[in-house]
């Protein structure tokens, strides 16, 4: 009686293909992987185009991709076990980019359904392949043996052969993310120089440096990998107009825990002993002067920057995941103009939530005091729990940065919301010259100016203290002579909740207060408010004001205040549910 396999290689292949990698780039990145724990120097990725007809019209189509370096090659062992899935020379190892090591025939069979691995050292040339076609007709059911054969005369023609170098190829591409050589660059690039940027930086000391180059055979496209940092600090990058300059600063002090580290201890069950590892935090900030004259939201610049908002979590000096991971919304704009990352060694990866393919972190989202309560974590349970202790000093860590960073945004705009805009003084000229009786002139009636005032500095202290700032007595007396002159006024604040503005009573003046939290806020108005032409920002503020000098009007003498209250819940609830269907739609 035939014994079934366990897993069955002819069926069991196209679900290796399924669960594969998110695109092409992540793929490559994986063979790259590969190439700077072999030592290599330099990293060539040769595209072979060959020429199909459809439509009856000739068309160039991407037919290989080969990912070759001049690291250490491999021996004959290494090389059987190079394709096997669930294997790999380093499943043991705490240290190393490739840690993992089984990532070659996964990465691969996700985009193509041949792959050809060809290794050297000292001019001995080893190689074998997988078929996946081959698999699932059942003639291939192993690793082939390793025959000694030399790379395809096309292939070496393009390269400067050293020593030794290992050279895969991909054929049947049939899954990648673009058929075409040049387009699948600008798709990939990006990622890649993001993902190995401190491989590239050649002025860093962080990590070894590697070349990465591009190039379409038999075309003249060819192109050489240059840093994509999302903490905007490289020279040289690719962000349009700063080629050779960093547009954000990093700043630090023994004081200020923005670049600095913490300390996890840990089980390690290889060992079955208490280990210390080190996560290394940095932020940036964008400079001054940049923050001012790049104000078109639409630049080019302003694209690279909204491309590159998030946290960059880094493992090994490679980038291993990307995105705001519950910490902040990725629709602000001034979320564009700051750098977070994280740094921490593959020895704390399961801490870290890091799959064997390296495609991201998991369950790394914040710990804030609320979460603890509501969850009745104490202190021993975050020391107790080296992933508990990690989130809860990033959202220290990253609440500290947000106070810093809101504070000076909050310095280089001062002026730019009201000041600059006509709206709150069309407003009081026409409300004014209404003879109508208002809640906030009726209770304004019984207040002392010294009242008053208290309630308008009050007030404006608050803001400043949520955003992380200080107001000299000199601001405040100015605030509060400004506030006394208008009869409706617009001001900013953040609260969970639907409600996109509330209005209070602070004096005499009747407050609009914008919710910073709320999907309006960060999907429209805050980059309204911040281009240079204030007129569309003047008419959503004048509509503002409208609806809360309605509220003002009709509440003093015809309508509970508690009918407004329950309009403005609901119209911020729909507004939500709306601008969400958005999102959905356009994505």
């Amino acid at each position: 009686m035939t014994v079934p396999p366990i897993i069955p290689a002819n069926t069991a292949i196209q679900t290796f293909r399924d669960n594969g990698y998110k695109n092409t780039a992540s793929a490559i990145s994986e063979l790259i992987d590969n190439s700077i724990d072999a030592k290599a120097k330099n990293v060539q990725i040769l595209v072979f185009e060959e020429t199909v007809t459809k439509s009856n019209r000739p068309q160039k189509q991407l037919s290989q991709i080969v990912v070759l370096d001049d690291g250490s090659g491999m021996n004959e062992n290494d090389l059987k076990t190079s394709l096997q899935f669930g294997n790999g020379t380093k499943l043991d190892a705490d240290k190393g980019i490739g840690k993992f090591g089984i990532g070659l025939p996964n990465a691969s069979v996700s985009q193509c359904r041949k792959v050809e691995v060809y290794t050297w050292q000292k001019n001995k040339s080893l190689y074998t392949y997988l078929d996946i076609d081959e698999v699932r007709e059942n003639k291939q059911q192993n690793i082939n043996d390793v025959e000694e054969k030399d790379l395809p005369e096309k292939i070496k023609k393009e390269i400067k052969l050293k020593d030794s170098g290992t050279a895969i190829v991909w054929s049947n591409c049939d899954r990648l993310d673009i058929a075409r050589g040049e387009t699948l660059y600008r798709r990939m690039s990006k990622k890649l120089c993001r993902v190995f940027r401190h491989y590239l930086d050649k002025n860093s000391k962080f990590k070894q440096k590697i070349n990465i180059s591009y190039k379409v055979v038999d075309s003249e496209f060819e192109e050489e990998l240059i840093p994509n940092d999302p903490m905007y600090l490289a020279k040289p990058n690719n962000l349009p107009g700063y080629e050779n300059e960093a547009v954000m600063e990093l700043k630090s002090n023994d004081e200020d825990p923005r670049e600095g580290k913490i300390e996890l201890t840990f089980l390690n069950p290889k060992t079955n002993n208490y280990e210390n590892s080190n996560v290394y935090f940095r932020f940036s900030f964008i400079k001054d002067n940049i923050w001012k004259k790049e104000t078109d939201k639409q630049s080019a610049f302003q694209v690279h920057l909204k491309r590159n908002s998030g946290i960059s979590f880094v493992r090994d000096g490679r980038e291993i995941d990307f995105g705001n991971f519950g910490y902040f919304t990725i629709y602000e704009l001034k979320d564009r103009y700051w750098g977070c990352e994280i740094r921490f060694d593959p020895i704390l990866d399961t801490i870290f939530g890091v799959s064997n393919d390296k495609q991201g972190v998991r369950n790394i989202g914040p710990i804030t005091p609320e979460v603890r309560k509501d969850d009745d974590i104490t202190e021993e349970d975050v020391e107790s729990t080296p992933n508990l202790k990690l989130r809860v000093e990033i959202t220290k860590r990253f609440d500290f940065f947000r106070k810093q960073y809101m504070k000076r945004l909050a310095k280089n705009a001062e002026g730019t919301r009201s000041e600059n805009k006509r709206s709150p003084s069309i407003a009081d000229r026409i409300f004014s010259q209404r003879n109508v009786v208002t809640r906030s002139k009726v209770i304004g009636e019984t207040k002392t100016n010294k009242q008053i005032d208290d309630e308008i500095r009050e007030k404006y202290k608050k803001i400043a203290e949520s955003e992380g700032r200080t107001l000299t007595e000199e601001q405040l007396k100015k605030l509060v002579d400004q506030n006394k002159k208008l009869t409706v006024n617009i001001d900013f604040s953040s609260w969970l909740g639907s409600n996109f503005f509330s209005t209070e009573i602070v004096g005499k003046t009747a407050h609009v207060n914008i919710n910073q939290e709320h999907k309006f806020y960060t999907k429209l108005y805050d980059s309204l408010a911040q281009e240079l032409d204030k007129t569309n920002i003047e008419i959503v503020d004048l509509m503002l004001m409208a609806l809360a000098r309605a509220e003002d009007e009709l509440s003093a003498s015809t309508i509970d205040i508690k009918t407004f209250v329950t309009i403005k819940e609901k119209w911020g609830q729909i507004l939500t549910e709306l601008l969400e269907e958005q999102d959905r739609t356009i994505n």
